[in-house]
């Protein structure tokens, strides 16, 4: 005789209830996930933006810190002080800077004249690897921070650091035939064969040579609002 087994299966009703509450279990799963997800995304583009700004700033700091008094002449043949502020050049701060390596020959000077620029956004650092330039010296170029609104450099003068010139511009401590040669355009060869056992490249940097105490630099960026560093200059 056939007997009704006593094992039953899930009703329709049953399904359908598991299933309801499976779905609601699987959402509150993904939300929280999605949260988590999205909380560590934030988590590393701030960190990558934090990142950024840092090797920034601390490449400027290192401009800062090698500053050198030592003026130049630019492609135009114009005379350009050691450091020039916005408005005396294209570029919003201009300097010369030392700490430049060269283990391999031939030798070559240690300075060469850095730049910063705001350009769509962009805060761009320029590098010119020879100081009294030639026309078509073009610098290298590299965007140094993006997302920039805003930047502006606050020279601290020393007027106990004054240094007295004469109309042309130099320094009256200079005999007036190197002033003249100065001002004529003259080489390094030329200028150390007038006899004072000084080389042309220090005798320019008698032009307006002096580095102020200190430069604040305030940067307003998109995304971190208004940041300010202040650097302190060689003595």
């Amino acid at each position: 005789m056939y007997q009704r087994s006593k094992h039953h299966g899930f009703t329709l009703i049953e399904v359908l209830i598991a299933l309801a509450i499976f779905s609601v279990m699987s959402m509150m799963a993904y939300g929280g996930l999605k949260t988590v997800l999205n909380a560590r995304n934030g988590t590393e583009r701030a960190a990558e933006r934090l990142r950024e700004i840092q090797m920034a700033f601390i490449l400027i700091q290192q401009d800062m810190q090698h500053m050198m008094p030592r003026s130049i002449r630019n492609e135009n043949g114009e005379p350009e002080s050691a450091l020039e502020e916005d408005g005396a050049t294209d570029y919003q701060i201009t300097f010369t800077r030392g700490g430049n390596s060269n283990p391999r020959r031939p030798r070559r000077s240690g300075l060469y004249r850095v730049a910063y620029q705001l350009e769509d956004s962009d805060l761009k650092r320029f590098v010119w690897y020879t100081l009294d330039r030639a026309q078509g010296n073009t610098p290298q170029e590299m965007v140094l921070l993006r997302g920039v609104s805003a930047v502006n450099f606050n020279i601290d003068e020393d007027p106990s650091s004054a240094q007295s010139t004469s109309q042309s511009g130099f320094s009256e401590d200079l005999p007036e035939g190197f002033v003249k040669a100065l001002e004529g355009g003259a080489t390094n060869e030329e200028l150390a064969n007038l006899g004072t056992g000084q080389s042309g490249g220090n005798l320019k940097a008698n032009l307006d040579d002096k580095l102020p105490k200190s430069v604040e630099m305030v940067v307003v960026l998109e995304d971190w609002g208004t940041l300010t560093r202040l650097f302190a200059m060689p003595q």
